[in-house]
């Protein structure tokens, strides 16, 4: 009886164990690895979910993994060799990347959407056609070639003023940007003026006439004016007179234009060639600087040394009411410092050889005679402390005129009143000074006062 219960006992303890221990283990171990298995799963579309299928990085950008997620998973890297990959080409990848087991794809496009840059050139110029816009940008900077157009169309540049003019800048991506250029249009409808044209009078048989000598072009933009001189009518073998044509013209074709009147006269004289001509011009500066030796002093101002001159030739050449013609200013100028007496003529060619030594600019201003039995007059135009001043060295002889008197810095006005006949074609000659500064000036010793406005330097 004993036996039977024992055996009955251990059936039941072997049951009781497969429902208390073996059966829990098993229905643990499903658990488990069924929220394993979701736990993977979760994690895959976690990684999936936070990889971007397709990224656009601009060109030059650094490739790293975070351009490529919204969260980078743990244990991720490139399995595609981006070190191979230059971010300066503009082109399509596609990138491997292992994210701790689990390998996505994305796809890496480099693009360009930076436009690009310039520095504008700006730009002064006459009215007129617009330059090519390639030409207005400097420095130039973008991945990709560029082009460069007018935004908004080609200008106008018909009128003048200040503008700035937008220049657009595209790249082969489509970019653009639109740099602003400063245009200055000069509107230039004045023509040149031309100064010191004069009648002349040469010998027949002169081979040359500087026709350029005492000439001065201005225009109130061009710096260089073209002079054109047509001399084709003049004969100088034949006795007459001829006309000579002066043409001025700027850089935007405004004109302007003087005729004057070669006198071909009938007084013997042999031919020259242009090295003697030369030669009379050395000898006459070589005279003038002999004279200026003895007279200037180094620290003299241009207007002291103008003084003195004027002062030394209306001292030492003396008045001949006429005197031969001469077929050039040095040739005059020889003859008067040799025989110390001349006409108006030699008494301005000796100024004009002594101030040009010195620098100083002056030009040959002649009487604008109103019948054509009048007399020639000449003197100078020099300029001085800045402005254009008449200066006349003639000796005049009247009772009105003191002994000693001269002409020296004058304005318009007073050269009008000073003695004989000083009208002159006013448009014709530089702008001259209008304030006086005779209180400062002393023509009968030749000096210059104490307190002479001086223009700052």
């Amino acid at each position: 009886m004993m036996a039977k219960r024992s055996a009955k006992k251990n059936k039941f303890s072997f049951l009781k164990f497969l429902g208390i221990v073996v059966l829990p283990l098993i229905a643990g171990a499903c658990l488990g690895v069924a929220a394993a298995y979701f736990f993977y799963t979760d994690t895959i579309r976690d990684i999936d979910n936070s990889c971007l299928s397709e990224v656009d990085i601009e060109y030059g950008h650094p490739i790293t993994l975070d351009c490529f997620f919204t969260r980078i998973p743990p244990n991720t890297r490139f399995i595609t060799n981006i070190d191979l990959i230059d971010p300066g080409m503009l082109a399509s990848y596609d990138i491997a990347i292992d994210c701790g087991g689990h390998v996505v794809h994305s796809i890496l496009n480099v693009v360009d959407r930076t436009a690009p840059t310039g520095k504008p050139v700006p730009v002064a110029m006459y009215t007129g056609e617009a330059p090519e816009p390639e030409t207005l940008i400097t420095d130039i900077f973008d991945m990709t070639s560029v082009t460069c157009s007018y935004d908004g169309g080609k200008p106008d540049l018909s009128k003048g003023g200040k503008y700035e003019i937008g220049v657009k800048l595209t790249d082969t991506s489509g970019n653009s940007s639109v740099v602003g250029v400063p245009f200055d249009i000069i509107e230039d409808v004045q023509a040149p003026v031309i100064y010191g044209t004069h009648d002349m009078d040469v010998m027949v048989g002169t081979e040359t006439i500087a026709y350029r000598e005492g000439i001065l072009v201005t225009d109130d933009h061009a710096e260089n004016p073209r002079l054109n001189i047509d001399n084709s009518k003049v004969n100088l073998n034949i006795v007459g007179d001829y006309p000579v044509v002066y043409t001025a013209t700027d850089d935007v074709g405004n004109t302007s234009e003087v005729t004057i009147k070669v006198h071909v006269i009938p007084i013997a004289n042999a031919e020259q060639s242009s090295a003697v001509t030369q030669a009379y011009v050395d000898e006459a500066y070589r005279m003038a600087r002999e004279i200026n030796a003895s007279i200037l002093d180094e620290d003299d101002t241009d207007v002291e040394k103008a003084m003195k001159i004027f002062y030394w030739v209306h001292k030492n050449i003396s008045f001949i009411l006429r005197t031969p013609s001469y077929e050039n200013w040095a040739v005059a100028a020889i003859n008067t410092f040799t025989k110390r007496y001349s006409s108006c003529y030699g008494t301005w060619s000796v100024c004009k050889a002594m101030l040009d030594v010195e620098g100083i600019e002056n030009i040959c201003v002649v009487r604008e005679r109103k019948n054509s039995w009048d007399n020639f007059h000449y003197w100078a135009l020099v300029k001085l402390n800045g402005e254009w001043w008449h200066c006349d060295a003639q000796k005049y002889f009247n009772d009105y005129t003191p002994k000693g008197y001269f002409c020296f810095m004058m304005t318009d006005a007073e050269i009008k009143n000073a003695p004989t006949d000083h009208s002159f074609a006013k448009d014709e000659y530089p702008e001259r000074a209008s304030t006086s500064v005779q209180k400062y000036i002393n023509v009968y010793q030749g000096k210059i006062l104490s307190g002479f406005p001086y223009a700052d330097e």
